[in-house]
């Protein structure tokens, strides 16, 4: 379908470039912003997957990407312009990452490991960005970062650091906004029934991912717009439990202990 054709389709003309759809989060939150009306843009590697997602009426649109290279990312950005020269409001949503499987200790990473977790996990994020700015295109941003961004431990400590390094990148872009509307997203562990971290901490409390996407709908509809960060956490009683922040007016950084209660959004899965 042309881009003239979805518009004259779609009444809220607002686009979500979901970067990191073919992921089991990815294809539920691309299913429930679509639900609510937005036009979803989606991005992964696997263009056999994207086109299911489209034939399902997933996504609406696809531009096929890998954010590390290059000419990947120029493409996506030139369909990010399509989209905003024919006046639609477009937000990006950046829902990629890479996690090993749990070496333990640092020395178990070989260099290529830790290379490529930085290049995935916050590199790709940051030369996206500026790129989009080089062309002026200032957008919204939501950046998926992890709870692990506040936690220091053995499970995975180069998961850690890369996402503490991509919170430092979010609330960068915060100061800087100009304008815009920044959000970042700092999940517990989410349970898709797919790969990644909830399906291999099978004895552990998880939130479903379809009671997770349906949250992360109503905070882009503006739901405690308040606040640019959003900390899903679930307690000592299995209870997800929803909190709200924002910089530190010290430090310009999302510290853990100022978090502010929201609300209790469900009970945590296995």
């Amino acid at each position: 379908m042309s881009l003239d054709k979805i518009m004259m389709y779609n009444e809220k003309k607002e686009v979500i470039f979901l970067l990191g759809a073919t992921g089991g989060i990815g294809k539920l939150l691309a299913e429930e912003l679509k639900k609510d009306g937005y036009i979803v843009v989606g991005n992964g590697r696997k263009e056999n997957v994207l086109i299911d997602m489209k034939n399902e009426g997933k996504i609406d649109d696809y531009v096929v990407g890998d954010l590390t290279k290059d000419e990947d990312r120029k493409r996506i950005i030139e369909k990010i312009k399509e989209y905003g020269d024919k006046g639609y409001k477009v937000t990006i949503f950046y829902n990629i990452g890479i996690l090993y499987d749990y070496p333990g200790e640092f020395k178990s990473y070989t260099n290529k490991m830790i290379d490529d977790s930085y290049e995935i996990n916050v590199k790709s994020i940051e030369k996206m960005d500026r790129e989009l700015e080089e062309k002026n295109l200032y957008l919204d941003t939501i950046y998926m970062v992890s709870i692990s961004a506040f936690y220091r431990g053995n499970w995975d400590p180069e998961y850690q650091k890369t996402k503490a390094a991509l919170k430092a990148h979010a609330e960068l872009q915060i100061l800087n906004s100009r304008g815009r509307r920044i959000i970042a997203l700092f999940p517990d562990t989410i349970k898709t029934g797919e790969e990644g971290m909830g399906g291999k901490l099978k004895d552990y409390p998880k939130i479903s991912g379809e009671l997770f996407a349906r949250k992360i709908v109503e905070i882009v509809n503006g739901k405690y717009k308040e606040y640019s960060g959003f900390m899903f956490e679930i307690n000592n009683n299995n209870k997800v439990i929803l909190y709200g922040l924002n910089p530190s007016k010290i430090t310009g950084a999302f510290e853990y202990y100022e978090r502010k209660y929201l609300e209790e959004i469900g009970e945590a899965v296995y």
